[in-house]
């Protein structure tokens, strides 16, 4: 494998997580290191305290031999927005999957996924561009997450569900089987959703109803 430089692309408190598990990713033995980070201004948290220069605004990036950027922030339309603005700059986008996540061998992933400790994306699942599946989260078999979509902490999708793109579910969400979520739908942490989620709506509790 021929190294690479990773390009933290944000500098909020899911960037400091994403650099601590692609330094557990490396101590794996990947050809990779962390040049810096790239957000529209300096964060002195990451500076100091990470290591790790500041490359400067979006719109000011130029991609450097063996660049490729980690998507670090959790907000789908963020992403969304951040990643069209790098790619007309010709940025490239990588995966990581942390050294404790299972993933199953016919499991099919997107660019620019995020993959945190222990969770689980099981057989047959397809995910989109730019998912984030943060720790503890759980993916069943044969479900579908659409692009730019996040699973907060400990969120259980089931199997045969179909998520669209830009969906948001909070800590400890829960699908029930083969049920839907809409695009840009919003799920609360602790719901449970035991019917299906229409596009753009926001809901929560137990069981998961809409946000009036």
């Amino acid at each position: 494998m021929d190294a690479k430089h990773w390009i933290i692309v944000g500098a909020g408190g899911f960037s400091r997580e994403v650099i601590c598990w692609a330094e557990n990713a490396m101590c794996e033995g990947g050809a990779f290191s962390i040049r810096g980070y790239l957000v529209d201004r300096q964060y002195d948290r990451l500076s100091p305290s990470y290591g790790l220069p500041w490359l400067g605004g979006l719109d000011d990036y130029i991609p450097e031999p063996g660049d490729t950027c980690l998507l670090a922030v959790s907000d789908p339309a963020t992403k969304r927005q951040m990643v069209q603005r790098l790619q007309v700059r010709g940025a490239t986008f990588s995966s990581l999957i942390h050294p404790s996540a299972v993933v199953a061998r016919t499991a099919s992933l997107g660019q620019g996924c995020i993959v945190c400790p222990h969770a689980l994306v099981s057989a047959d699942v397809v995910l989109g561009d730019f998912i984030t599946v943060n720790a503890m989260s759980s993916i069943g078999h044969d479900s579908r997450v659409g692009a730019y979509s996040t699973l907060s902490g400990h969120v259980d999708i089931t199997g045969g569900v179909t998520v669209a793109e830009s969906v948001f579910f909070g800590s400890g969400a829960r699908v029930l089987p083969g049920l839907g979520v809409g695009h840009e739908a919003k799920v609360g942490a602790g719901a449970v959703v035991i019917r299906s989620v229409q596009a753009g709506v926001t809901v929560y509790t137990n069981p998961a109803r809409k946000l009036c």
